[in-house]
């Protein structure tokens, strides 16, 4: 299974990292071109399109990472505050269960939306429209596997700082030792 999630998160993160760097990169580009040249030579007219698009994927490929590290905005202060532990892992669950049912209702929609969008195009660049749909399909497969993890462990099992979290506390010592 490690192997497995190993593979894919290296994926996952290929494709940002190249996602966002060429955004830059076409960014850039138009700024310059549109700022400071002359004006005989426009800015690309599929640029912006291409950008905005390219930033769909990246924000949906990413956030998954964002599940795994437990960084997105979640009400642990209001469960930790007002219900008990054994409640509070319940609620957690039941959360993890629904967000489960929604991510496979968008995976489900994602993917009639890309098979629809396939025969369309981008209006500036001949791009098929699928190619971007399918990022909403994708990214949420992502999410849904790592939500899945969260419900089968109760945690990730491979968030970055899991180790650090879970290695058991250490004889009390002197500070000075």
């Amino acid at each position: 299974m490690r192997r497995v999630y190993s593979f894919f998160n290296g994926l996952r993160a290929v494709a940002i990292v190249t996602l966002l760097g060429g955004m830059v990169m076409l960014c850039l580009v138009q700024v310059v071109l549109r700022y400071f040249t002359s004006t005989s030579i426009r800015p690309f007219a599929w640029g912006d399109e291409v950008i905005r698009l390219t930033s769909i994927w990246v924000a949906l490929l990413a956030a998954s990472l964002g599940v795994r590290e437990g960084s997105h905005l979640s009400v642990e202060f209001f469960l930790n505050r007002f219900l008990p532990p054994r409640l509070i892992t319940a609620v957690k669950r039941a959360a993890s269960v629904v967000v489960l049912a929604c991510m496979a209702a968008i995976i489900w929609y994602g993917a009639v939306q890309t098979r629809l969008n396939l025969d369309s195009s981008l209006q500036n660049l001949n791009v098929s429209m699928g190619l971007f749909y399918a990022a909403i399909p994708v990214g949420c497969a992502y999410l849904f596997f790592d939500y899945l993890l969260i419900l089968i462990c109760g945690h990730h099992p491979y968030a970055a700082g899991l180790t650090a979290r879970t290695e058991p506390e250490t004889p009390d010592r002197k500070r000075g030792d």
